[in-house]
């Protein structure tokens, strides 16, 4: 995804106050145990809303005031997550890289709250900053998925009615289109961007927004059955979103529109907390989904002609194989996504991303995970010489894998050492590969 280009140079003064606080945040290391932002997904999950999950967090409930909002329907969350990375050999150059993000939601029931059923609100801000690893190295994939830019911003914030027993949900407000359609089912066992967010080249092709940059977009889903949805946006292409709305309270609609849309199905879907006694034999969750986005606005091609509109079309597969014991998650999943835009106007036009991971691969730690993940990246034909010296030959496609092992530290941590190899780094035969050692912490707080 090109939001490098967004990054701004902070100050030596600041850079060393991160530094420590980096330092301080790395004693704690800990974790952010995710919750589905999907209606449907909440819906498959059996729960309605966010406020229903038990979460571990470092200060407790608050003397027990975090509790008793939970059960009015209101939920609070503050993590602090950082990607520390070096690469050793290969790339433009060697260089080490280290990006922090603190980052508070809200979530409001107020079918809990004031008994207004199906009436949800949601809130997110981030604090971020650092440097970009990928940037200063020349990849495609970004080894990181949460570098973009610095800054205090104002992420997402929308109301969500629900109805006819939440088979219908409208959403409206600011949001990353990324967060919900071309996103990773098995994003938190990854640390590379295609694989950890969402495909890397939605947003170089048709200006899909992404968090934390969000946008203003309006979102209707549909769920005919338990195991199908279907679900469209409108979103605000902002082509340079962090300038046009540097805090996120500008709600600036600018440029052409973004249409997404996307149906998916849904199979075997895991047991939810507390009900495990119900699903006595083995399950293999999956979900498949399928999806479009487009904007109608001006694109340059590769010639620099002005061209009418953009899209891109994807479809992801992510299936449980394996089981260990009846009512587990403990067992073998795997995942395969592809996506494609015309080349002739975006530069990546295509990508492919593959990966395993095993859920309790060591018997005495049943929530550590160990991950493998590919992720191939396409330029686009007419561009392959765009940029290039002939003496430098022309520009193919870039290869990536990753391997990792995420270590549940505590209920609230994570400790993720990664992996990182790179063939024909950013898509040049004649860049030495790349290889990226470092690893991920959360803190919850």
């Amino acid at each position: 995804m090109q939001r490098v280009l967004l990054l701004r140079q902070i100050s030596r003064a600041t850079k060393a106050r991160r530094l420590v606080f980096l330092v301080f945040a790395l004693v704690w290391c800990s974790t952010k145990e995710t919750y589905p932002q999907d209606a449907h997904q909440q819906l498959l999950a059996g729960h309605s809303s966010p406020s229903e999950h038990t979460r571990s967090y470092l200060f407790g409930s608050w003397d027990g005031k975090r509790d008793e909002l939970a059960a009015k329907g209101i939920v609070f969350d503050f993590f602090y997550i950082a990607d520390l990375q070096a690469n050793p050999v290969g790339g433009l150059r060697q260089t080490q890289a280290g990006w922090g993000r603190m980052r508070g939601t809200m979530d409001i029931d107020f079918g809990r709250l004031k008994d207004w059923n199906g009436l949800t609100f949601h809130a997110t801000g981030v604090w971020q900053f650092g440097k970009n690893l990928g940037t200063n190295i020349g990849v495609l994939a970004n080894p990181s998925g949460l570098a973009n830019a610095h800054g205090v911003r104002m992420d997402s914030f929308w109301i969500q009615q629900a109805f006819l027993k939440n088979r219908l949900l409208v959403r409206v407000g600011q949001f990353g289109g990324l967060d919900f359609f071309g996103d990773q089912e098995y994003g938190a066992s990854y640390v590379i961007e295609p694989l950890n967010y969402a495909f890397g080249n939605l947003f170089s092709s048709t200006y899909e927004s992404f968090a934390p940059a969000g946008t203003l977009a309006a979102l209707i889903e549909v769920i005919p059955w338990h195991t199908v949805y279907v679900k469209s946006a409108v979103l605000s292409g902002n082509r340079n979103p962090f300038e046009q709305d540097p805090n996120g309270l500008h709600f600036a609609i600018r440029d052409t529109p973004v249409f997404a849309n996307e149906i998916g199905f849904t199979h075997d879907a895991e047991a939810p907390f507390g009900q495990a006694t119900e699903y006595v034999r083995k399950r293999y969750p999956a979900v498949y989904k399928f999806g479009t986005t487009y904007n109608a606005g001006k694109f340059s091609d590769s010639a620099g002609n002005q061209r009418n509109g953009n899209y891109l079309i994807y479809g992801m597969a992510n299936q449980a194989v394996f089981r260990s014991e009846a009512g587990s998650n403990r067992g073998l999943d795997v995942t395969l996504a592809f996506d494609w835009s015309p080349g002739d106007i975006s530069r990546e036009n295509s990508q492919i991303t593959a990966g395993v991971r095993y859920n309790g691969a060591i018997p005495d730690r049943p929530q550590d995970t160990v991950a493998f993940g590919f992720v191939h990246t396409k330029i686009g034909d007419p561009y392959r010489s765009v940029g290039i010296s002939p003496r430098n030959g022309t520009l193919a496609s870039e290869k990536a894998i990753e391997i990792n092992y995420g270590a549940i530290v505590k209920p609230y941590v994570l400790l993720q050492p990664v992996f990182q190899y790179y063939w024909d780094v950013g898509g040049n035969s004649r860049v030495p590969n790349a290889a990226v050692l470092g690893f991920r912490v959360i803190v919850d707080f």
